[in-house]
């Protein structure tokens, strides 16, 4: 239930960017109204993502009033915008003012209370600091000043909150995590911290103190550009690399104009057009800094948590189909030990959560001497995909690979299912074999799978492979008993990490895709030997799209 919510919020990001980019044709609002919405739409789900993701406590009360109010939020502020401030235009305005003022309570939750660490603290910092931009993007919208400002400075203000004030302090928290604590680290989390208020309390009492607070902010963010250029990016690889310097580089330009601007406003002689510091210094640390930043950070992170696991090195090259690994010349066809299942013993799975002896030896025989049986499936695609399912089965049927029927297998379409030995060297994993069902009338494959394992801190993992062109894409999966029950899953366990997921691997570089799978086997009491029954449900960003039912028995 936790993790499904902190998927939903994921999948606010794509969906976010989306409705942000049809707002675009919208021609009434003007650039720092569009840059807020950048934030609300994209910014804050993906760093609230990225945050709750990595947190070790999750507050699953809060998450639901946040899953359940961002998209209102969100979407009530876009209209809101849309109206000369007043009543309506407030009234609308308010339930962003609370997603807001949730997401500070969830920062003092996760964070505030371990002063101790200052790279948490420093996330419980942009989180409270998000609050005040939106405390002042309600006044605005109401037409009531705050502080003695009135009209298009509260926005500016509230763009700064919900980018300065949010976005850095959790991305100070990041690099001072990986920075071992060090110094230099310790230093930019101090000044990032007070540098969004002091700059706050600048515009509205002295000149002075703005350019100064704004100098102080510029060296805490020069100071984390240099940190990521000399400890981060010299580790990061592919695109984690890119990301990195694109949105450190951006620093050095945004906040010139920045320190530029503070000192024109100081001297009374002003250096910059207010719609120059929109257009550059505000899209730059909009996309290029905050999102880019997110987006580094998020690359990292996942590089270091699949850093461990053993990804196959095969990939296809095309259209995948039941004979891809004979047309690959990665068939071992002088096995030491030829496979007959899935696994050659269920009790090497032995752990802490999975007791084997639990089982009934019907479905531990049926993983052992998978060749033996014969399944038959039942689809049943949620409500809301089965449009995109009869899309995606064009696809799937061209490619053959997890090439799932749109309804029930019928006797018409008898499935043909074999165990294929694998050389290890080819592969780049231990004790690999092949999984290939395909439809024996038409010979067209179901799919194509990998089978390995891996350890990983006392836990073995099933680790299973499917080619894809140029890729290839690997399941996860832990096993677990529960009351007679088989249950294998890619969810993370609640509270506890692990290397379970699905994950898109393209020459050894990982992604974890926003999928999740759950397979549920079961032997009913009433049910003749040698037949079983297993249930796979999927997810996409934490909601079901498909549910497939097998019934497993031995062949005659």
């Amino acid at each position: 239930m936790l993790n499904r919510r902190i998927q939903i919020i994921h999948s606010y990001v794509p969906i976010g960017l989306l409705v942000w980019l049809l707002f675009w044709f919208i021609p009434y609002y003007d650039q720092t109204e569009r840059i807020i919405l950048f934030a609300v739409f994209v910014v804050v789900p993906l760093t609230l993502y990225r945050v709750i993701e990595s947190a070790k406590q999750k507050p699953l009360f809060l998450l639901k009033l946040l899953v359940s109010q961002i998209p209102i939020g969100a979407m009530a502020l876009a209209v809101s915008f849309l109206l000369s401030p007043g009543i309506v235009a407030g009234l609308l305005s308010i339930p962003w003012g609370f997603v807001t003022v949730w997401i500070a309570v969830t920062g003092a939750f996760l964070f505030i209370k371990r002063t101790a660490n200052l790279a948490e603290l420093s996330k419980g910092i942009g989180f409270l600091y998000i609050s005040i931009g939106g405390i002042w993007v309600v006044a605005h919208q109401f037409g009531v000043p705050l502080l003695g400002f009135q009209g298009h400075i509260m926005l500016l203000t509230v763009n700064h909150f919900h980018y300065a004030g949010f976005v850095a302090p959790v991305l100070f928290g990041f690099l001072h995590d990986s920075q071992w604590k060090s110094s230099f680290s310790r230093i930019m989390v101090v000044l990032g911290g007070i540098a969004p208020i002091l700059i706050a309390l600048g515009i509205t009492y002295s000149p002075l103190v703005e350019w100064v607070s704004v100098a102080v902010f510029t060296l805490s963010l020069l100071l984390y550009s240099v940190l990521v250029f000399f400890s981060i990016i010299p580790k990061a690889t592919g695109w984690t690399k890119g990301l990195h310097i694109l949105a450190s580089s951006v620093i050095w330009i945004t906040m010139a104009l920045a320190v530029t601007y503070g000192f024109g406003e100081w001297t009374g002689q002003p250096t910059l057009m207010i719609s120059t510091m929109i257009f550059f210094h505000g899209w730059g640390n909009a996309i290029l800094f905050s999102f880019i930043g997110v987006l580094a950070w998020h690359a990292t992170l996942m590089d270091q948590e699949t850093a461990r696991i053993p990804f196959s090195l095969i990939q296809g090259k095309g259209k995948i189909g039941a004979d891809v690994f004979a047309n690959l010349a990665v068939l071992d066809h002088a096995p030491k030990h030829k496979p007959t299942g899935l696994v050659d013993d269920m009790q090497t799975y032995r752990s802490a959560r999975f007791n084997p002896d639990r089982i009934d030896e019907d479905i531990i025989r049926f993983y052992e001497h998978t060749d033996e049986y014969e399944l038959h499936l039942s689809p049943n695609w949620s409500s809301g995909f089965k449009r995109p399912a009869r899309v995606y089965k064009l696809m799937s049927q061209w490619l053959e690979q997890m090439n799932f029927p749109l309804e029930a297998e019928t006797s018409e379409l008898q499935v043909k299912s074999v165990i294929l030995p694998i050389l290890d060297e080819r592969d780049g994993r231990e004790q690999v074999r092949a999984w290939v069902r395909t439809y024996i009338p038409s010979r067209t494959a179901i799919y194509a799978a990998l089978y390995s394992t891996h350890v990983s801190e006392d836990t073995r993992y099933m680790n299973i492979a499917f080619p894809l062109p140029y890729s290839q894409m690997t399941s996860i999966l832990q096993l677990q008993d529960a009351a007679d029950t088989l249950v294998l899953t890619s969810w993370p366990s609640e509270g506890l990490s692990g290397d379970q997921g699905v994950y898109l691997v393209i020459n050894q570089k990982a992604i974890r895709l926003p999928i999740n799978e759950t397979i549920t086997v079961w032997k009913d009491p009433e049910s003749p030997k040698g037949e079983i029954e297993a249930r796979h449900d999927m997810w996409l960003f934490g909601v079901k799209f498909l549910t497939l039912d097998y019934r497993i028995f031995k062949r005659t």
